[in-house]
């Protein structure tokens, strides 16, 4: 099972350079998310990522650069010890290995040092192989012919294909002094068809994996003061991109390395010592929670405990605004205990019906300590509001 119901691929083990972009390639599956929906969660997080970068990193057998790596992974939605990890197996991989690492370094000869950035390489242009840059093919210079640029990204839609130069590909040989002219003339091709495929491009970020049902992006532009888009644009249930009913462990994205979950606590300020929605370890959490459908992509999120029984997860007092704590209540089934799940990263947003807005911790993606507070806030895309839905054991006290 792979997306943000199952733990994500990790590069241990990982050996060779081919191996860590195949793992690369895994993590990419499992986030669930294209080249284009990535270059959104990559600019979300203040990362340039580029489509055609992300194609050309992940259709090689060398290692990627280490800018790369990091915001390709914060892309798929993991935290930053995750990041790190990463980056670090990255680092022992490049440090294990001799140069070239690179085939274009390669025709330098066993003998020849490896040519530094911006400098003439063996074939009199500037060799920058391993440059990450936007707009560029994995940051070196497309060298196969135009329509070799990487591979496809297969839950895209297909773009028009740029026109073969009618010279062949031997007209080089023949004609080297028109080389220039051809890559310029490739380029504005290139540039014609990006422009024309903006609009369908568009469009088919907004349309379900499961075919055809119009939903938003994984990072949506602001189309209300909520930085999100309305909750009528949520994804239907049943889409394939909505959990199904079941017993699972709610996990804030941006501590997903630390091992935390949504389970129930007491306010940190011991103002009161009522029930409430915090983050704790995972390990033996109490209460189990129950996730369930209630029709129009809206869920209960329910908590089942043996003394207890079942309560709801409720906005405080049914209050519209942010900064309101999140506590369990009789199930009524009132709005302000149903939610909307949005996909939003690896995860999915968690939007109160009756206001509109976002569950997140209290003091936002800072926050990452056990204990902090479960509360409704203004959505701002940030990954304490984006969480992962991990399926559990159903407890065996309970008949479901």
């Amino acid at each position: 099972m792979s997306g943000p119901f199952s733990v994500p691929p990790q590069p241990d083990g990982v050996t060779t350079a081919a191996e860590f972009v195949a793992a690369l390639g895994r993590l990419r599956q499992w986030s669930g998310l294209t080249y284009r929906q990535l270059t959104a969660a990559a600019k979300a997080s203040g990362d340039v990522l580029p489509p055609s970068t992300i194609a050309g990193a992940l259709g090689r057998t060398t290692l990627p650069r280490e800018e790369f790596v990091a915001a390709f992974v914060r892309a798929c939605g993991l935290g930053e010890a995750e990041t790190a990890r990463w980056v670090a197996h990255r680092k022992r991989l490049a440090a294990g290995m001799a140069p070239p690492a690179d085939p274009h370094d390669a025709a330098a000869g066993p003998d020849r040092p490896p040519v530094p950035p911006e400098q003439p390489g063996p074939d009199g242009r500037p060799d920058q192989a391993d440059r990450f840059e936007p707009g560029r093919l994995d940051g070196r210079e497309q060298t196969g012919p135009p329509n070799s640029a990487g591979p496809r990204d297969p839950t895209e839609p297909r773009d028009a294909a740029v026109p073969r130069d009618p010279a062949g590909p031997g007209a080089d040989a023949v004609r080297p002094q028109t080389r220039a002219l051809r890559r310029f003339v490739i380029a504005g091709a290139v540039v014609l068809v990006l422009l024309l495929a903006t609009g369908t491009v568009l469009s088919q970020l907004r349309v379900s994996w499961a075919g055809g049902r119009a939903r938003p992006s994984a990072f949506p532009t602001a189309t209300t003061g909520s930085g999100l888009t309305p909750p009528s644009a949520a994804p239907a249930a049943g889409s394939g991109r909505t959990p199904p009913d079941g017993w699972y462990h709610i996990v804030p994205s941006h501590v997903a390395d630390r091992d935390l979950c949504i389970g129930e606590g007491r306010e940190r300020n011991r103002r009161t010592d009522r029930p409430l929605a915090v983050q704790r370890s995972c390990r033996d959490i109490v209460p189990d929670t129950y996730v369930q459908s209630v029709g129009g992509g809206a869920y209960e999120i329910q908590w089942h405990h043996p003394k207890e029984g079942v309560g709801c997860l409720t906005v405080d007092e049914a209050l519209r605004g942010p900064d309101v704590l999140i506590a369990p209540e009789n199930c009524s089934g009132a709005a302000h205990q149903r939610f909307l799940l949005e996909p939003a990263g690896a995860g999915f947003a968690l939007r109160p019906l009756h206001s509109g807005l976002c569950l997140g911790a209290l003091y936002g993606e800072p926050d990452v300590t056990p204990g902090a507070e479960l509360a409704q806030e203004s959505c701002t895309g940030r990954r304490d509001q984006v969480f992962l839905f991990r399926p559990a054991p159903a407890p065996t006290w309970t008949p479901r």
